[in-house]
């Protein structure tokens, strides 16, 4: 286990940020601390909010020093009491103002303006401060002073909608989380302002949306919004939905000997073939009777089409896998998936995480003053991250008030008269595929960078196949997911496994401030694309390199899909009722977690490098960087011994907390009361609660209560009331909903473009406003090689006969 270091300094070394967010915006905070910067928590006497937040440490359930979230988000962070209340307090805040690059809050709209804090008066005392306010709805717009919850962000954001089972309500990830993704991405966004700022000297205000960057992780249910129809499965017909392939039930979860796992069996050839290798598994192993272990079950639909195998056999040989797996622990299954490269993983629980040999042999756990902490989100060569301190106890660093006339980091940097881009002048070379790497390169080619972006026709990139697609027809062309996830980039056909290509891509790289992959480890270095060679030939360059396991270690190689990542990083075994299994999350979410993280490490590293002038490669595990959202378990597990399970929608901070089911076919509430106001708001508009005292005491009753209170109800109507009276309630959104969501148009979250096969259609916008320097997409993704002659001679310098003679080698396929 690595010891907790003091040097080098982060790549925000010198940077001071003011942080006065609440609960649901700790992590931001947190992010630029893990990166460097001198993060300065400025509470109130009685502690910030997070102080109070279970869990807590056994024997200390509310002290404010005790609190395990306060633990985890206030990792490396200062502590200063101020009572912004009172003048003189108010004075030494102002103060710190003045010297600091970067102040985060997450304040209801007009609660700073009220003390002279707003935006607008902190810029005009010091214009170098970025300013990021990070709420559930944004700052403006008819939810913006709504309240919310963890849970009611997941409803309002469309997630809550992809999971659970047919039979009863959604059911959300079973840890308080989905307020992370914005919180990163906030912190991301930060960072990506600062390497602005380098540039011109100037501040600018972050208008951050919580609701908005729960959108992101939603795969391919905006796009289905974008054509203003519902996810098959996940609208009217959702209980009605089947969950069978061919008339066979294919299981996703089941139960092994000593917990869960999870599996992707028909996802094309990789499910075929682990699903055959699985059951050659059971066969030898006799956990299949006689007749069905002398078929290969790669082949399976193929063999139930011929005739060669019935549909009833189908489902007993699956039957039977099943039973065999029950029989089998996590930690043997998962073995032979690393040795077979088989699409299963286990459900890893918090002491499963603890014990991972993956995670072992990279050193990624930390020892921060005897407490075990999950490790740096991203592995930085040149500037690694470095806990250096826990999270503080209250006004423990009282003295920086004292210090408050330091100067900003951007001291005598003259303001540009002239704003570009975040990005602008910046070069990209995206060899990434799928998700996580291209989610990465997408924000920054919105934000001004020339991102030229390798495909190839020879290998098509997997995210072309998902749906939906225009006009329902499967075509590579017309998905709206890659056009989605690759806005605004210039796509490159070239074939790398053609020797001619190679060169193409050296020039690239020559070109490029920036290289992102996100091949299986191993693969870049076949292509001379690993950081190590491209770093030699460029010290300046920056690679990021991003895949599930990390760049090293026994588990380097492993191959699966998003459902692996999850149950790898513990979402699996959090999400569901306790008296069944597992249900989720939905899609690959580590892969909308992990660009998140890659953004800030990569923004971070061109702060560092506009400074010092060095490069650095970035070693992103998708899964390493998604546990941070699990921390406060994890260090429950740590300290207390307690493994978080299954728990439907129980919250140890909200009573009543739930979905309810309403008028309507298959519409939802999510109602979430964490605080004796919001009791008492929801039994003034509910009289039927009233007589309901002692709620967390009487918790199924209320449940039972709220049920029957909200059955004939519309959800869109009894959500407002409940909201306006101080309530966090929102209804269950699905894609239908999205782009009709009054809070979202007014944002303006969704963004029209072109793409030369879809047409003009909507497309997701940013979850940030940034007042100086906002989000310019230009296009939609781009099909495979639609700039490839412009790449070639406008950006690479190739002449017309060099694309010629390229072409002829097969290079530009």
């Amino acid at each position: 286990m690595e010891q907790a270091a003091t040097n080098p300094p982060g790549p925000l070394h010198g940077v001071r940020v003011l942080d006065l967010t609440g609960p649901l915006a700790e992590p931001t905070g947190r992010v630029l601390a893990d990166l460097g910067a001198e993060v300065v928590k400025i509470e109130p006497p009685e502690g910030c909010g997070s102080r109070h937040l279970p869990p807590f440490v056994a024997g200390r359930e509310g002290d404010p020093e005790a609190s395990l979230f306060w633990r985890a988000w206030g990792l490396g962070k200062h502590s200063v009491v101020l009572d912004l209340g009172d003048p003189a307090d108010r004075d030494r805040f102002l103060a710190l103002v003045d010297g600091a690059d970067v102040l985060v809050e997450s304040a209801a709209p007009g609660e700073l303006e009220a003390l002279g804090l707003g935006p607008e008066a902190l810029a005009a005392r010091n214009p170098t401060l970025l300013h990021a306010s990070v709420t559930p709805f944004g700052r403006t717009g008819p939810e913006a002073g709504s309240p919310a919850t963890d849970l009611t962000l997941s409803a309002a954001g469309g997630f809550l909608n992809c999971q659970g089972d047919r039979d009863r309500p959604p059911v959300p990830i079973g840890v308080p989380e989905a307020s992370c993704s914005g919180a990163v991405q906030a912190a991301a966004d930060i960072v990506m302002a600062l390497c602005e700022r380098q540039r011109s000297g100037l501040g600018q205000h972050i208008d951050t949306s919580l609701q908005a960057a729960v959108l992101g992780t939603l795969l391919f249910i905006t796009g289905f919004a974008s054509f203003d129809q519902d996810a098959p499965g996940m609208g009217d017909d959702r209980a009605m939905a089947p969950s069978s392939v061919f008339g066979l039930q294919i299981p996703v979860f089941a139960q092994a000997a000593d917990g869960f796992i999870g599996m992707t069996l028909v996802l094309g050839a990789p499910g075929a073939r682990s699903l055959g290798r699985m059951m050659a598994w059971a066969a030898a192993e006799g956990g299949l009777d006689d007749d069905l272990a002398a078929h290969d079950w790669s082949q399976l639909f193929p063999l139930i089409g011929g005739g060669v195998l019935t549909p009833e056999d189908g489902q007993r040989g699956l039957d039977q896998l099943v039973a065999f797996f029950g029989t089998r622990t996590k930690r043997e299954i998962h073995e032979h998936a690393v040795a077979g490269r088989w699409l299963v993983a286990p459900a890893w629980d918090a002491a499963d995480l603890l014990a991972d040999p993956q995670l072992a042999a990279r050193g990624y756990w930390v020892d921060v003053e005897g407490t075990t902490h999950p490790g740096p989100f991203a592995k930085l060569s040149g500037t690694p991250i470095r806990y250096r301190r826990p999270a503080p106890a209250l006004g423990q660093d009282q003295h920086l008030v004292a210090t408050a006339d330091r100067p900003t980091s951007v001291a005598g940097v003259p303001a540009s008269p002239r704003r570009g881009g975040v990005f602008e002048g910046l070069r990209i070379a995206d060899f990434s595929w799928v998700g996580a790497g291209p989610l990465v390169s997408r924000e920054l080619a919105n934000l001004g960078a020339v991102v030229l972006r390798v495909e190839s026709e020879s290998y098509i990139d997997p995210l072309r196949i998902i749906p939906p697609w225009k006009g329902g027809v499967p075509d590579h062309r017309t998905g709206h997911s890659m056009a989605n996830f690759n806005q605004s980039k210039l796509g490159l056909a070239l074939d790398l496994k053609i020797p001619a290509a190679h060169e193409v891509a050296m020039r690239m790289v020559d070109w490029a401030d920036v290289v992102i992959e996100s091949f299986v480890p191993g693969t870049a270095a076949r292509f001379g694309l690993d950081a190590e060679t491209l770093r030699a030939r460029r010290p300046d360059l920056i690679t990021l390199s991003s895949c599930m396991r990390g760049q090293t270690g026994p588990e380097a190689g492993y191959t699966g899909f998003g459902l692996q990542g999850a149950a790898l990083a513990g979402f699996v075994a959090v999400t569901g009722w306790a008296d069944r299994l597992p249900a989720g999350p939905f899609a690959a979410y580590s892969d909308f977690i992990a660009p998140r993280y890659s953004q800030a490490a990569l923004a971070a590293a061109l702060h560092h490098r506009h400074r010092t002038g060095e490069g650095q490669h970035i070693d992103l595990s998708q899964i390493e960087a998604a546990m941070h959202f699990l921390e406060p378990v994890i260090l429950d597990a740590v300290v207390n011994g307690r493994v978080a399970g299954l728990r439907g929608t129980d919250s140890d901070r909200a009573c009543p907390n739930g979905v309810y089911r309403t008028a309507g076919t298959e519409r939802f509430l999510a109602v979430s009361v964490e605080t004796a106001a919001q009791w008492q708001a929801l039994q003034s508009v509910l009289p039927a609660l009233a007589a309901l005292e002692r709620r967390v005491e009487r918790r199924a009753e209320l449940e039972q209560a709220l049920a029957e209170a909200c059955a004939d109800q519309d959800a869109f109507v009894l959500g407002e009331r409940l909201r306006r009276a101080g309530v966090p309630a929102y209804p269950v959104l699905r894609a239908t909903d999205l782009t009709a969501d009054a809070q979202l148009a007014h944002r303006g979250f969704f963004v029209e473009l072109d793409h030369p096969a879809i047409g003009r259609a909507r497309f997701d916008g940013p979850v940030s406003r940034f007042s100086a320097t906002p989000h310019r997409p230009t296009h939609a993704g781009p099909t495979i090689g639609q700039y490839t002659e412009h790449v070639l001679r406008d950006h690479l310098g190739y002449t017309d006969d060099e694309i010629s003679e390229l072409a002829a080698t097969g290079a530009l396929t």
